[in-house]
């Protein structure tokens, strides 16, 4: 009785004894869910990478509502220079994710192939980029969707780090799976943003500053600007062209009344009920007439201007593509309307 009893526990025993593939990476999975992230880099022997890269690598990214369900060695050869090991997870709404991580033989031991996972942010109405507790700039210019950040396996709570009254985030957990270290993850527009009533007043309010400040020009307004005329030489109307404008100054007839719409690059304006700015100047109806009073009321036009909510919670009014270094559009907001002149 006594060998036997033996027998049976040393045969648990064995069924209960893990590959050392499976054991590295839940050694892995499990610091990670600890959110020790030095731990988790250590065991994966991986450097934590350098700059922009790197911002997510610290607890207050990582997320502890999940579970590791299973992790096993699904692939192992003695004339294979690497195993596979199959890894279930599940998050706070028990659905299960499975991946496959390969795990490299070297002459140094074992060593997970592709520890971390390669994230790129798309645009969204934020200016800023959110991770668990962790929010950074959205990174400018041309190049800004294209930043790649390292982020280790597990799951993620993206943009819901700190409350935001202005656009409000659906609460959802993001599955960020190990093995899928060489495939870009992107959010393009999700998690989904709504605006909210408060959100909408301070657009509004956001944008009709901004019409207020574009108002002061003297002369042809900056081309970031809901409205304006085409040439600085001349003023085109419905009636006529007004030649070598001068003295031009603007004034506000009617706010206009817009709603903001969450789009890919920033809250999209659009316009219910237009505005209209009054244009005052000197200039000539007839080329070779003598230089006259003139006023024209011209279109305020939210088309091809965004709204973004910074890191601070204030709204800005932004031309659309200025968040990748592109121009603002010529715009020509006068020509039809009726030309008084006096």
């Amino acid at each position: 009785m006594f060998l036997a009893g033996v027998v049976l526990v040393s045969l648990i025993q064995t069924a209960r004894a893990e590959p050392d593939t499976a054991a590295l990476v839940r050694d892995y999975l499990e610091a990670i869910k600890e959110r020790d992230v030095g731990k988790a880099l250590r065991i994966a022997r991986v450097d934590r990478p350098e700059g922009e890269a790197g911002r997510f690598l610290v607890p207050e990214a990582l997320d502890e509502d999940w579970t590791i369900v299973r992790i096993t060695e699904t692939f192992a050869s003695d004339y294979s220079d690497h195993a596979e090991v199959t890894v279930v997870l599940a998050g706070e709404d028990r659905k299960r994710h499975e991946s496959t991580v390969k795990v490299l033989k070297e002459n140094g031991g074992l060593r997970i192939e592709e520890p971390l996972v390669t994230w790129r942010f798309a645009m969204t109405p934020l200016l800023y980029v959110e991770v668990g507790k962790v929010r950074i700039p959205f990174r400018k210019g041309p190049d800004a969707a294209s930043v790649e950040y390292r982020l280790l396996p597990g799951f993620y709570r993206f943009y819901q780090g700190r409350p935001q009254s202005l656009v409000s985030v659906k609460p959802a957990q993001e599955p960020v799976l190990p093995g899928d270290g060489d495939v870009h993850r992107e959010i393009a527009g999700s998690p989904t943003f709504t605006v909210t009533p408060a959100g909408q007043r301070a657009v509004s309010a956001a944008y009709n500053a901004f019409i207020d400040q574009c108002a002061k020009a003297r002369g042809r307004p900056d081309a970031t600007c809901p409205f304006g005329f085409e040439s600085a030489g001349y003023v085109r109307t419905r009636d006529e062209i007004v030649l070598d404008p001068e003295a031009i100054s603007w004034k506000v007839r009617k706010y206009p009344t817009i709603v903001a719409l969450p789009g890919g690059g920033g809250l999209e304006l659009v316009d219910r009920e237009r505005g209209a700015v009054e244009l005052h100047g000197i200039g000539r109806v007839q080329e070779d007439g003598p230089k006259r009073r003139f006023t024209v009321t011209c279109d305020a036009l939210s088309n091809s201007l965004h709204a973004a909510v910074g890191m601070d919670g204030k709204i800005s009014i932004i031309p659309a593509g200025r968040r990748l270094g592109q121009g603002a559009p010529i715009r020509e907001t006068c020509r039809q309307a009726p030309l008084l002149v006096r």
